[in-house]
């Protein structure tokens, strides 16, 4: 450290310059970074089940849908008639749209002279009374349309289904369709579907510079509100813009995307970061106050200070990087971004931090006593008290934490995409909208294996979907029962199934043959052995979710019998399985987090003194955790983020601790020591409270649930880890640390 100090000071200009290209290079990194908007990565893209749902898409071409709902007083009028028309057309004609499904080219089936006849079912611009008629009572009576999967039986709206080629990327897509339908459509309408989703993602992530801007303000005025130099901003501000510029440059060299939950990540950086550069800068301007020189102030500064905020920067990044052992990319990718920003912030506060304190002119500051000042001597007291009652402290704490525990057992996990957005929010309003006139807005995927010409079992899955309907937030089902039922009526003039395997063989070939090959494609492979059920189904919940699945499960099973076997699939599907992932990842990394903070923290020389420091982190965790779930907010992607967040962002407490080991080697006694590192080391923990609490403070801003109500949960922890490190930690090392340098502390009084 000696050699490191004395370089520094020697060379300080090669120091910068080499910092200013280092940043460079990494802003070029920077630059390359893509932005992705999909909603499929909130998904582990190598998981089995998300495998299985693209080999899905592949087998049956499903692709990603969107669908639009369009209003009127009545949508069977010649006029409206033409506009739907002339709108399906025109989405038809959008470069990766696949296909259009609307009220006017569904397929009319009629039977003559034995011959089976397909044709739109509007089947020309402005359709006669008598067609009209014709249409109202083909969509009641016609088995596939009576749900309303077209238009509302009081024709008060009509549906369109528009499959996008999953290539495509749909925030553009969205885009796309929006202002075709605006054009075409004189009237409300509303959509839903993953474009529509992708398009609120991309609409949010364009405010997360501002957040950062904001973050970045707030912390400046808290610095220059401690510091009241503007030495105490410029400094700081060249450390954080180097953290944050080779956090982000490095991702953007290894081609790592930036994905929704990465928003965090900036944010962490900055308040993380300036944390570094609070205790440092507070032990120089501390020194410079007891009337040392500038290359005093900065060796003190660094071998006092340094060794804390080197281990607090590898605890807090190596707390980041056990996120990398999640599935989910944008969690990896968070976890790599923030870990390399802040390990740059600690590196940068270490060397360029002292490197500009050399170069530029000391700050004038009066000389005073470290027992002066309103907050140090606030401080001072309160050591003095905790002095004193170290036990009812610690008691105190211990009841905290009894009390959080029974707000943990009422947490409620929800992984679902729909959690993810404000309910006032486009998307989710043109959701309700879509789910009150379709009847769902996303689909549950059944894949049916078995013998799909097999009468009986086409009979069993003709019982499904009508069963199914009767299930809470289910909506219309549609699967090759759907059509073999409309064609053997249509063919034969009688309800029901047709009762032979040659005879569905038979049937379906009819239906081929009369131009309708997708419609069986969609829904049957080419050996007939494995069919696809679409079932709409409302966004809720996971647990709802779960549980509509679980009734679908054993409804499959007690329609089809033993003839198949079923499994499910689709986004809805992989949701409600999302919450297992996000809770193993949650435990590996937040057991994974701590125990290498205790090691790391174990640096200062006391295995001891890191047990000490992480019975505050633990403290703060189960009080998260516990206000969360006392207050109702569900458990999701981000709050599996915050304990081990918590854990690295509340390490600045191990400084209380280094300062009170440093006091008790100088001889001071236990309570003495405590006191001192309250009032001298406790005030850089009130303003890094305060400044991480005001960096934090950007996320709430943020209009994606899951990063505002981690911003809101974020606030409440740095100020728990504040008000713990200045009254929990101490008392803990007064029952638990008395002499953290024991053999030494002997020989100093020999």
């Amino acid at each position: 450290m000696h050699r490191l100090m004395e370089a520094l000071l020697k060379r300080s200009w090669w120091v910068v310059g080499f910092f200013v290209l280092a940043s460079a290079l990494a802003g070029l990194g920077a630059l390359r970074m893509h932005i992705n908007f999909s909603t499929e990565s909130f998904f582990p893209k190598n998981n089995p089940i998300m495998k299985s749902s693209r080999q899905v898409q592949e087998t049956f071409g499903t692709g990603k849908n969107e669908i639009v709902v369009l209003f009127a007083d009545d949508v069977l009028v010649p006029a409206r008639l033409n506009a739907i028309r002339a709108l399906t057309a025109s989405l038809q004609g959008i470069e990766g749209v696949t296909k259009v499904i609307s009220l006017t080219d569904a397929p009319r089936m009629r039977e003559e002279g034995g011959s089976l006849l397909t044709e739109d079912l509007v089947p020309a611009d402005d359709p006669s009374p008598g067609q009209i008629a014709g249409i109202k009572d083909y969509l009641a009576s016609n088995y596939a349309m009576k749900d309303g999967l077209l238009a509302a039986k009081d024709g008060s709206s009509a549906n369109l289904l528009i499959r996008i080629d999953p290539s495509f990327k749909m925030e553009t897509m969205s885009l796309k369709i929006d202002k075709v339908v605006r054009e075409n459509w004189k009237g409300r309408y509303e959509s839903t579907g993953e474009p529509v989703l992708s398009e609120e993602i991309m609409r949010i992530m364009k405010g997360i510079p501002a957040m950062a801007v904001v973050a970045l303000l707030v912390i400046l005025a808290f610095l220059f509100l401690n510091f009241r130099s503007p030495l105490g901003i410029l400094v700081p501000l060249a450390q954080l813009l180097v953290g944050l510029l080779w956090g982000l440059g490095f991702l953007g060299w290894l081609g790592i995307d930036f994905l929704a939950l990465m928003a965090i990540a900036p944010i962490a950086i900055l308040a993380v970061g300036s944390s570094f550069s609070l205790h440092l800068l507070g032990r120089y301007f501390l020194e410079l106050s007891r009337g040392h020189d500038k290359a005093h102030a900065i060796r003190t500064m660094l071998g006092k200070t340094g060794l804390g905020v080197f281990v607090s920067g590898l605890a807090i990044s190596a707390s980041m990087l056990t996120f990398l052992l999640s599935e989910i990319d944008m969690i990896r990718g968070m976890g790599l971004m923030t870990a390399v920003g802040i390990i740059a912030c600690m590196f940068a506060s270490l060397v360029l931090l002292p490197a500009l304190l050399n170069l530029l002119p000391a700050p004038k500051i009066r000389a005073r006593g470290e027992k002066d000042g309103g907050v140090s001597l606030r401080l001072r007291r309160l050591g003095a008290f905790i002095g004193r009652h170290p036990k009812p402290i610690l008691a105190t704490g211990a009841l905290l934490v009894l009390l959080s525990l029974v707000g943990i057992a009422r947490i409620v996990p929800d992984s679902s995409l729909v959690a993810y957005f404000p309910k006032d929010s486009a998307a989710i309003r043109g959701m309700f909208a879509v789910e009150k006139a379709f009847g769902g807005s996303t689909t549950v995927s059944m894949v049916v294996n078995g013998d799909l010409q097999d009468p009986e079992l086409l009979k069993g899955l003709l019982r499904f979907q009508e069963e199914a309907k009767s299930i809470p937030d289910v909506g219309p089902v549609q699967s090759l029962a759907s059509i073999l039922r409309s064609l053997h009526e249509t063919l034969s003039g009688q309800a029901g199934m047709p009762a032979t395997r040659e005879l569905v063989a038979q049937e379906l070939l009819v239906y081929q043959a009369s131009g309708s090959v997708d419609d069986v494609s969609s829904q049957v492979n080419l050996d007939y052995s494995q069919g696809l059920v679409t079932i709409l189904v409302h966004r809720v919940s996971t647990s709802e979710t779960k549980a509509i699945i679980a009734k679908l499960g054993a409804l499959a099973k007690a329609t089809l019998g033993d003839g198949a076997t079923v499994e499910f699939t689709g986004d809805c599907f992989i949701e409600s399985i999302l919450e297992r992932i996000v809770l193993r990842d949650f435990a590996i990394s937040l057991s994974l987090a701590v125990l290498l903070v205790l090691m790391i923290d174990s640096l200062i020389r006391s295995f001891r003194a890191a047990l000490v420091t992480i019975i505050v982190l633990f403290f703060t965790i189960v009080l998260q955790y516990g206000v969360q779930g006392l207050f109702g907010l569900t458990f999701n992607m981000a709050s599996a983020l915050m304990g081990a967040l918590a854990i690295g962002v509340g390490d600045y407490a191990i400084h209380l601790t280094v300062r009170y080991m440093e006091d008790r080697r100088r001889g001071l006694t236990p309570e003495k020591a405590i006191e001192e590192a309250v009032a001298t080391s406790g005030r850089s923990i009130v303003y890094t409270s305060f400044t991480l609490g005001g960096g934090f403070a950007a996320l709430t801003f943020s209009t994606f649930v899951p990063v505002a109500t981690l911003g809101k949960l974020m606030i409440f922890t740095v100020f728990a880890v504040g008000i713990a490190s200045l009254t929990i930690l101490p008392a803990a090392c007064l029952v638990f640390l008395r002499n953290p340098v024991k053999s030494r502390l002997e020989v100093s009084h020999e």
